[in-house]
This record gives C-alpha cells, sequence and structure tokens, in this order.
C-alpha cells in the first residue's frame, strides 16, 4: 500500500564484460610488429636506389667514351652511329642494347665493311650483380670488332692476349687452336711477359707489332687486354645453348678484335674512358696496316694447304652429324612401331604389324646381292 517500501524485483544476471585486446599499433610494441614489412620496404627501396644510380653511372661513362672518341671516328668513317632502324642513315646513334651494354657501329672506310664498338659494363644496376662482384670482381669492357673486307685481308691468324687466358682462348676459339698452336711470350717481342703470342706465322709477328705499337700497349698495359686478327674467325657457341640445327654451316669472317678494360688503379673509371684516343688510333692504325701485310709465296701456300685441311675437317664432322641424326630419326621410327604393336586390340593388326617387322629385320640380316653373269667367249 501507499507507504510501504518498494521492493526490488529479480534482475536477470548481468552479462560478464569482454576486455578487448589493445590494438597492435597503439601497444608499445607496435612497430616491432612490422619488422618483416619494413624489412622488405626498405629493401625496396634500396633496390630502386641502387637501380637508378647504377642506371645513370654506366650511361654515364658510355657517353663519356663517345664524347671522347666521336671526333676521331668521324674523321675516319663516313657514318658513325647508324642504328639501322630508319630507311636513311642515322649518325650519332649510340645504341643501349641493355642498361649494361651500349654499341657503337661506323661505316664507310676503305678496307673494312664496318666497325662495331660495344661497351659492356659492370651490371651496376643490379643489386645482386653488385653485392656477388664484392666476392668476385668483375671489370668493364669494350670490344671492339673490325670485319675486313675479303680482298683487304690476307689468309692469317695472330693474336696477342694475356697469359694466364692464352690456353682458354685455344681451346674455345677454333681458328687459334688449328692455327695457333703454339704459344710465345711477349718477352721476346718486346711485350711485357704477362702476354702470350699467338702466330700463325712468326713474320706476321714481327709486321704486327712495331715499336709504336708497343710503347702503346705498355702506356696502357693496364687497360689494354688483348687483340685478335683472324680471316677464319667463328663466333665461339654458348655451351648453354641448344643446338636446333646441327647441319650448320658456320661461316668464318675475317676481323680484327680489339678487348680493352678501362680500370687502373690511379685512375677512375669516368678519367679512363675519356682518355682512350690513343689506343682508339691504333687500332685505326692496325686497319691500315692489315691492308697492307702481304704474306709470301711460301707462306701463303702454307696458309691454302692449312684452310684445305681445316675445310676436309668440316665435311667429316657435317658427315658424322648427319649420319647421327639419321640414326636417331630411325631409332625413333622403331620405337614409335613398337608403341603402336603394344597398343593395338585387334589381333589382325597385330599379327600384320608383326610379320612387317619381321620381314625388315631379315632384309636388314640378308641384303640384296647383285647376281653377275659370267658369258664365255
Amino acid at each position: 500500500g501507499i507507504g510501504d517500501k518498494p521492493t526490488r524485483s529479480k534482475s536477470p544476471q548481468q552479462p560478464q564484460l569482454e576486455y578487448a585486446k589493445v590494438p597492435v599499433h597503439l601497444s608499445s610494441k607496435g612497430w616491432e610488429a612490422f619488422s618483416t614489412e619494413i624489412l622488405i620496404i626498405c629493401g625496396l627501396v634500396v633496390y630502386a636506389i641502387n637501380f637508378f644510380a647504377g642506371k645513370s653511372t654506366n650511361s654515364r661513362l658510355a657517353y663519356a667514351w663517345y664524347e671522347a672518341a666521336r671526333e676521331l671516328l668521324e674523321a675516319n668513317f663516313a657514318v658513325v652511329g647508324d642504328d639501322g632502324t630508319g630507311k636513311e642513315v642515322q649518325h650519332g646513334v649510340l645504341v643501349k642494347d641493355s642498361e649494361s651494354i651500349y654499341s657503337l657501329w661506323c661505316t664507310g672506310r676503305l678496307g673494312c665493311k664496318g666497325m662495331l664498338v660495344q661497351i659492356k659494363l659492370k651490371k651496376r644496376h643490379d643489386l645482386i650483380s653488385v653485392m656477388s662482384g664484392i666476392l668476385k670482381p668483375k671489370m668493364d669492357r669494350i670490344v671492339i670488332t673490325v670485319e675486313m673486307t675479303d680482298e683487304d685481308m690476307d689468309s692469317f691468324v695472330f693474336a696477342v692476349v694475356p697469359r694466364k687466358n692464352a690456353s682458354k682462348l685455344q681451346k674455345d676459339l677454333q681458328d687459334l687452336s688449328f692455327f695457333c698452336p703454339d704459344k710465345r711470350s711477349g718477352e721476346k717481342y718486346g711485350l711485357s711477359n704477362s702476354y702470350s703470342i699467338l702466330s700463325e706465322f712468326p713474320e706476321i709477328a714481327d709486321t704486327m707489332l712495331p715499336p709504336q705499337v708497343i710503347k702503346t700497349i705498355h702506356n696502357f698495359s693496364e687497360i689494354f687486354e688483348s687483340l685478335h686478327f683472324s680471316d677464319q674467325y667463328v663466333e665461339p657457341r654458348d655451351p648453354n645453348e641448344e643446338k636446333d640445327d646441327k647441319n650448320v654451316v658456320e661461316v668464318s669472317k675475317k676481323v680484327l678484335m680489339f678487348t680493352l678494360t678501362p680500370q687502373k688503379k690511379s685512375m677512375s673509371t669516368m678519367r679512363i674512358m675519356t682518355s682512350l684516343e690513343p689506343l682508339m688510333k691504333m687500332i685505326l692504325f692496325y686497319i691500315d696496316r692489315v691492308r697492307r701485310c702481304k704474306l709470301g709465296k711460301e707462306a701463303k701456300q702454307k696458309a691454302q694447304i692449312r684452310r684445305a685441311k681445316l675445310q676436309e675437317t668440316y665435311l667429316k664432322q657435317s658427315h658424322a652429324q648427319r649420319q647421327e641424326a639419321a640414326q636417331q630419326r630411325r631409332e625413333e621410327k622403331v620405337k614409335a612401331e613398337k608403341e603402336k604393336l603394344l597398343t593395338e586390340d585387334d589381333p589382325d593388326k597385330v599379327r600384320k604389324l608383326q610379320e612387317k617387322e619381321y620381314k625388315k629385320q631379315l632384309r636388314k640380316k640378308n641384303p640384296k646381292m647383285k647376281q653377275m653373269v659370267v658369258r664365255g667367249f
């Protein structure tokens, strides 16, 4: 009634509160939880910085060489820097084959078809290559190949190579292994003992190493690596490349090849790239030198005999390769017929196939003999 104390109704049981964990980004260990993501982002940033920095460095090195050599090349070639993409002849194009390889094509000079300059720089843009280079250092290289015309180069092979690489080069390059089996020390011709001379004829070595060339090589001993002159040069095959056609005839070329390594302890690579003019002049000197070099009568006869022998060796090798390919095709055909026999369900067809195979085997064992009739007079 009125005045009575209100009675509390029994309320249902209160639900228990659940406390959510503090979000990771608000906890004291927030950044530690993202350590993996942070490392990945840092790695990508470092890779990107190295890529653009290395790419820029290689580009500057290549164009530094080109600008330093441009005037000399334009004075000796009618066309310098044609990329071959347009209908009209272009000038001044340094082709970028990749981030570390640049090439320049020059043509229009007496005695040669053209000159290809390949600037093969270290992969400075590739972080993995940079790190592997710490363990196994690599070098920048400039490879210059002059392709001579047939009438302006006599038949000979000559090379100046590093002594430590001479045996490997003789093994890899067939012209050096076939025509220049002997090695001579560079000291016999006034060069450093670190070089080996490979010459098909002794008189060629004397002609190709005049005092001015020896002086240039001495002055650039850390940069000059090798030269290789050959009328029978064939590109070495990549061992990792599969040979799709074994019957392809490898065409030899008449070339003058020079390899430079623009690396010196007392100079930066950029400065070296702009100071290679004496070596470029030496290369141009050799184009004219080889044009004027003519073998004597006896040496020319020896050269012809050796090249005929080499051609005979090629023919024997190609014949053996054709026989091997034909044998392989026969084996594959027999294998296919046996598989067909095993998969055949019809007994009559199986019997016919077996009879056919049996007759074929008999023909192989008993070849046909020609019958000869001898008539009396």
